[in-house]
């Protein structure tokens, strides 16, 4: 590379935070296959970054939320490839699953939307009863489709611990 190049776009040496597997650098996106058998993977995936992360305590209220979030868009959208999103931010674990679910027309969106959110009763009860959110809302055009999501703060874990 160049000198003029380095110019313009310089390397700065990583953080000591960067560099080694923290909360802080808690950010994953993992593309899923349309299919059930990608569950265990995504639970054993969970565990394993929340432990690497620090953040092992988080793991067991992870994977159930992570195993139903993904069982949610897995029923509503069979077939089709789903993303799981995990991120650390302001002291929480957020999850976010992202599937390819059609639009619907105006008349059948509230019942398909009831259906979906009656079908994440367990993991909302749970969730909520250790301090936490569970949600669902369509994607924004261009991309569409629909998320489910669940926000746990750190002692959430502790709180399922005891439920």
């Amino acid at each position: 590379m160049t000198s003029a190049a380095l110019a313009l776009c310089p390397s700065a040496p990583p953080s000591a935070e960067a560099s080694r597997p923290g909360p802080g650098n808690f950010a994953y996106t993992l593309g899923l296959p349309g299919g059930t058998f990608c569950l265990g993977t995504a639970r054993g995936l969970v565990r394993q970054v929340l432990d690497q992360h620090q953040l092992a305590d988080m793991a067991e209220l992870a994977e159930l939320a992570v195993s139903e979030l993904l069982t949610n868009a897995l029923t509503f959208t069979p077939g089709h490839a789903t993303h799981l999103s995990m991120r650390w931010r302001f002291g929480v674990l957020r999850l976010t699953v992202f599937d390819e679910h059609p639009s619907h027309c105006a008349f059948s969106r509230p019942v398909c939307r009831r259906r979906r959110r009656e079908a994440l009763s367990l993991p909302d009860s749970v969730v909520s009863a250790c301090g936490g959110i569970c949600g669902l809302a369509e994607v924004e055009l261009p991309l569409g489709g629909s998320k489910v999501w669940a926000v746990l703060p750190r002692e959430a874990a502790a709180l399922y611990a005891e439920l």
